[in-house]
């Protein structure tokens, strides 16, 4: 019952962290000044910064091969549990975006075991997804591991839950379609 309590907490660290990160100081720039007597509007540019809301989704993982030793049949593994998430983000609430926070969690019978294996997915399946998981850096975007409860009908032993807090400009608003999947 402990463990529920601090992954709130971390959570909610994580979401203060983003926040924090997200926000200008309260900078403001002057317009500079113009000689000229036409008027003219300009449209401000948004900053960019990490959605509220968040896409969530299921990926099934063998959890011997995801979090096990590196071999052949790894290789292949984590080639099809990437072609798994590459589907899902063709959907048209994903399609095009790019991540700003990962949230994974891993389904198994003990709390280490899941957050071993949701680990494993954000260090072997995050860097593979190419502009959504990567910053204008180049560096793999922020993601946190956790246990994501028991196996239970739906949710089977090895699955890993992916909650995606997605990068908002003005060109990309905030998520508008609500979740459809059962997280």
């Amino acid at each position: 019952m402990g463990v529920v309590g601090w992954i709130f907490a971390d959570t909610l660290l994580v979401l203060v962290v983003a926040f924090l990160a997200t926000q200008t100081g309260g900078a403001v720039s002057k317009p500079a000044p113009t000689t000229t007597t036409a008027t003219t509007t300009t449209t401000p540019t948004v900053p960019l910064g990490v959605d509220s809301g968040f896409v969530c989704f299921r990926v099934l993982a063998d959890p011997a091969l995801l979090a096990g030793l590196p071999s052949h049949q790894r290789d292949d593994h984590l080639k099809a549990v990437e072609e798994q998430v590459l589907a899902r983000l063709a959907q048209p609430d994903l399609l095009g975006r790019q991540a700003g926070i990962v949230l994974s969690f891993g389904v198994a019978d003990e709390p280490l075991t899941g957050e071993a294996r949701a680990t494993a997915f954000n260090s072997e399946v995050l860097p593979r997804l190419g502009v959504f998981s990567h910053r204008p850096d180049g560096a793999v975007v922020a993601s946190r591991a956790f246990w994501g409860g028991n196996p239970k009908s739906g949710k089977p032993d090895g699955a890993i839950t992916v909650n995606v807090y997605p990068m908002t400009s003005s060109s990309q608003g905030p998520i508008a379609i609500p979740p459809t999947e059962d997280c």
